[in-house]
C-alpha cells in the first residue's frame, strides 16, 4: 500500500461531492447513528447512544490523521444536504471476520436516500480512491447476510462473495472482497 496523502481532495461524482470527514459533522452522524433504520443491520442491530457515536465519530477523525484516508461526508451536489457516508478504513479489531490490517469499504445513508444509486455511486468513487490514491491490493466490505441492499452495492461495485463467516454479536456476515487485478480489469477502458 502506498502511503497516502494527508487532506485529501473533495471527490466529485455526478450527483455528489464526497468530502473528508470533519467534525463538523459530528450532530448528522449522531442523528443517522440514533436512527434504529440505518443501524439495524449493524452489530447489535439496534440504535446507538450518543457516546457510542461520538467515540466512532472521533475514531473515524483519528483515521485520517494516522492514515490519510478514510470516511467522507456525502452530500448533494446540487443542495449541499448532508446524505450521511462513504468511507474506507482499516477494519477494527472487533471486525473478528478479518484479518488484521484489512481494508473495508462502507456506507450508511440517510433513509431519505436509499434507492437511489447513491450508496453505489459513492462506493464506486471510494472504491477507486482505494486503488489509485491508497494503493490498496484488496478491498473488503462485509456486511448482514440479510442486508439484501449492502449485498447488491458490493456486487455493482465488483466485489465477490468469499464466505460467510460468524460477526463478534453471532450474526452471520457475508464477507466479500475485490482484488487490485480485478478492479483493473472493470476499469479498462
Amino acid at each position: 500500500m502506498n502511503a497516502p496523502t494527508h487532506g485529501a481532495a473533495t471527490l466529485e461524482t455526478e450527483r455528489l461531492l464526497l468530502e473528508q470527514w470533519d467534525e463538523e459533522r459530528l450532530e448528522d452522524f449522531v442523528r443517522l447513528a440514533a436512527d434504529p433504520r440505518v443501524t439495524g443491520e449493524f452489530g447489535e442491530g439496534c440504535a446507538w447512544s450518543r457516546d457510542r457515536s461520538e467515540a466512532r465519530f472521533a475514531e473515524a477523525l483519528g483515521h485520517w490523521s494516522r492514515y490519510g484516508f478514510g470516511w467522507r461526508s456525502a452530500l448533494d451536489r446540487q443542495t449541499g444536504e448532508w446524505l450521511g457516508f462513504v468511507g474506507l478504513n482499516f477494519a477494527r479489531p472487533e471486525a473478528v471476520e478479518l484479518a488484521p490490517r484489512s481494508v473495508e469499504i462502507g456506507w450508511w445513508l440517510d433513509p431519505a436516500a436509499w434507492g437511489t444509486g447513491i450508496a453505489t455511486e459513492g462506493a464506486i468513487a471510494l472504491r477507486d480512491e482505494g486503488f489509485e490514491r491508497v494503493g490498496l491490493d484488496w478491498l473488503w466490505a462485509r456486511y448482514q447476510t440479510a442486508n439484501r441492499a449492502s449485498a447488491r452495492v458490493t456486487e455493482k461495485i465488483g466485489m465477490r462473495a468469499v464466505r460467510v463467516a460468524l460477526g463478534r454479536h453471532g450474526e452471520p456476515m457475508q464477507l466479500t472482497s475485490l482484488s487490485r487485478k480485478r478492479w483493473e480489469s472493470l476499469t479498462r477502458h
